[in-house]
């Protein structure tokens, strides 16, 4: 082969090499330009997720649990300005609560996550626990069992087990055992299905 022909031959080779290069070059920077491309819209996707869409409402509304979960009626529903009879004092009475029957001993367990203010035996509805939510929700129950399962300044769990159904009410000692659910608002007694949704018995 004469030289002419050698430096051609060396030139289609280095050519080629060039070329080889240039194209695994190329496919390299495909395939970093690809996983970036789709990593970039997989966590695009997962913030779109993540933010609120507009006009859109997110729910912070407080769900109580039913303080007693297996009673057997309601006794006496609440009424904010209705009259309901109450046998033991012999008159006709508002009755701003909920009054569950069931029997003594029965668990009755916090409606909500918050803190207990205060535990006593008022002289008309007996053994008493109050309990401090957040959004200025307070809820009370009464005619405990005497021997209650928390303590003043206790923090209590949604669902948490406060106490039990007793007979400890002078006003309504006659009835069946029972629970009585009171709930506030900013101070302002309410009606408790409108954070309770309680199953009808």
């Amino acid at each position: 082969m004469s030289a002419h022909n050698k430096i051609r031959s060396a030139t289609r080779m280095e050519r080629s090499r060039a070329k080889a290069i240039a194209f695994g070059s190329f496919v390299v920077v495909l395939m970093v330009t690809i996983a970036v491309t789709l990593t970039t819209v997989t966590m695009g996707d997962k913030k779109s997720s993540q933010k609120k869409v507009p006009g859109e409402e997110v729910s912070t509304a407080i769900v109580f649990a039913v303080p007693v979960q297996n009673y057997t009626s309601i006794l006496k529903n609440c009424s904010l300005t209705e009259l309901q009879y109450n046998e033991t004092m012999e008159r006709w009475e508002s009755h701003k609560m909920v009054t569950l029957a069931a029997p003594l001993g029965t668990s009755v367990v916090a409606t909500f996550a918050g803190t207990v203010t205060s535990v006593q035996d008022h002289t008309m509805y007996g053994r008493q626990v109050t309990i401090e939510h957040r959004d200025g929700l307070k809820t009370v129950y009464s005619n405990l069992d005497r021997n209650v399962n928390v303590s003043q300044g206790d923090r209590v769990e949604k669902g948490q087990r406060i106490g039990s159904i007793g007979q400890t009410s002078a006003i309504e000692f006659i009835a069946t055992p029972h629970v009585r659910i009171e709930v506030y608002k900013d101070g302002a007694r309410i009606d408790p299905n409108d954070y309770i949704d309680f199953p009808i018995k």
